[in-house]
């Protein structure tokens, strides 16, 4: 399964499933921006939290779902690499997380004090049971792991779940679109619209709180697409009023659009 895509969606979206996967306070999340990045244009990090103070450490984080002997080489390269081109002095911890512990690298002597250390944490998926009342992100990492039998019910309390979110945040959009893809990845003998049958996702989008918090979403798209135009026509030195024009909006709103893009 091809997971690189996924897992950073994951963490992307919901950065806070990291931190409960390690047994810290999903809270703490707020505290950091996700990103990927490349060190020397050779090697790609899967996933990096930075944190927004420098009294907190980085988090690199790899994900692997396939045997690799130079694993635990490969990722101390990056992080290193990344050390040495940023701060060397940045407090850090390097999370592994394998599908499951047979595709650890065998041979891992050279690594030992490091892998011992607090500066290394490593989760096996298939070994990880998540508390009951967890996070729909530590529900979604359940997917990755179950059989075939178990995915539909987990599928089904994950769909639950994300109808009860969707009316006070965009977190069960988030979550919706998060277990498509991984299903997509999972069972690659079938097509999208195959998987939304399969497994009721159908029921869940053609519902009205689905409907109408897409359509929210796409309204807020239009806004904020407007409001880097609105900036970027003005920056340029076009009139308000011509602006207003092309966007077909009153003057009123494109100062107002703007300013917001600008604050």
């Amino acid at each position: 399964m091809e997971t690189d895509s996924f897992f950073y969606q994951l963490l992307k979206q919901l950065p806070e499933t990291l931190f409960q996967l390690l047994g810290l306070p999903g809270e703490q999340a707020r505290a950091y921006r996700f990103d990927s990045v490349e060190v020397k244009k050779s090697y790609r990090i899967d996933g990096l939290l930075l944190p927004n103070v420098r009294t907190l450490p980085l988090f690199f984080v790899e994900v692997q779902f396939q045997y690799l002997a130079s694993f635990y080489a490969n990722l101390f390269a990056k992080v290193f690499g990344y050390l040495d081109e940023n701060d060397p002095a940045q407090e850090w911890v390097a999370v592994a997380i394998f599908a499951n512990r047979g595709l650890e690298p065998k041979e891992r002597r050279p690594y030992q004090p490091l892998l011992e250390s607090p500066l290394v944490k490593r989760i096996f998926l298939d070994e990880y049971e998540p508390p009951i009342d967890g996070s729909l992100g530590l529900s979604i990492l359940q997917l990755v792991s179950a059989s075939v039998e178990e995915t539909k019910p987990l599928v089904a309390r994950l769909m639950r779940r994300a109808e009860s979110e969707i009316p006070h945040s965009d977190q069960g959009l988030k979550v919706v679109e998060l277990v498509e893809e991984l299903l997509v990845r999972r069972f690659t003998q079938l097509d999208r619209e195959e998987i939304r049958k399969m497994f009721q996702l159908h029921d869940l989008r053609e519902s009205k709180v689905w409907q109408e918090a897409h359509q929210d979403g796409i309204k807020e798209g239009k806004t904020i697409a407007h409001a880097e135009v609105a900036r970027n026509l003005i920056d340029s030195g076009m009139p308000v009023k011509e602006v207003a024009k092309v966007l077909k909006i009153s003057a009123a709103q494109v100062r107002r659009l703007a300013k917001n893009a600008k604050g």
